[in-house]
């Protein structure tokens, strides 16, 4: 018969190692994908989490996923919560596009690379619709798009109006995804990410209520 080593795992479901106590050296306070706490015990009865399993004599390669609930208790761990929680309760408010792109990253806790997903649905969105190249990108397709002049997706009843919808798309680009593509950002968290990509959703629902398909 073999044993369990034991797994730990971040609040938002990364596996740091399977064998915290066979190799020490691979222990991690916070996660390096998200930076959120991590743990190796159930939060609500302390029963380890079960790692790769070790029998005698038998070489062991790889190791099991996060569990969603606790062998011994039977509770959810937090990463599963959170989850279940943002499927059930925002998914069916999000674009169709937004939410098959995005969803799963943030469901698994890669809140940076959804912010930056979510922003490149919008680009691409921007892109067809105004008939840009592939070169034209970020805060400056924002501007020759939505520019009061000359620009192809333009709207509003007033010149100030259509100065502010510039200003709102080419404001997102520039101060919420471009600090996210250049650099990693610590703030960028659960609560950042789901605004984030609600902010998103908004201009995408403005941008194909007030343009041509």
């Amino acid at each position: 018969m073999g044993t369990y080593d034991v797994m730990q795992v971040c609040m938002n479901g990364h596996k740091i190692t399977h064998s915290y106590v066979e190799n020490p050296e691979f222990r991690q306070s916070a996660c390096d994908q998200c930076g959120a706490d991590t743990i190796h015990k159930c939060p609500e009865c302390g029963e380890p989490i079960r790692g790769k399993y070790l029998v005698e004599g038998v070489a062991s390669v790889g190791g099991p996923d996060p569990p969603e609930h606790c062998h011994e208790c039977g509770d959810p761990y937090p990463w599963e919560d959170e989850a279940d929680q943002f499927a059930e309760v925002d998914a069916s408010v999000l674009d169709d596009e937004l939410a098959e792109r995005c969803l799963s990253e943030y469901e698994s806790g890669h809140y940076q690379s959804a912010v930056r997903t979510a922003f490149t649905v919008l680009e691409g969105r921007v892109r067809d619709k105004g008939g840009f190249p592939q070169g034209l990108s970020g805060a400056k397709l924002m501007l020759e798009a939505f520019n009061a002049d000359e620009g192809p997706l333009s709207f509003g009843q007033t010149e100030g109006e259509q100065d502010g919808v510039m200003f709102l798309y080419r404001g997102a680009f520039q101060a919420l995804r471009n600090p996210v593509s250049h650099r990693f950002v610590e703030d960028v968290d659960e609560d950042y990410a789901r605004d984030a990509i609600h902010t998103v959703n908004l201009l995408l629902r403005l941008l194909d209520e007030n343009t041509s398909a």
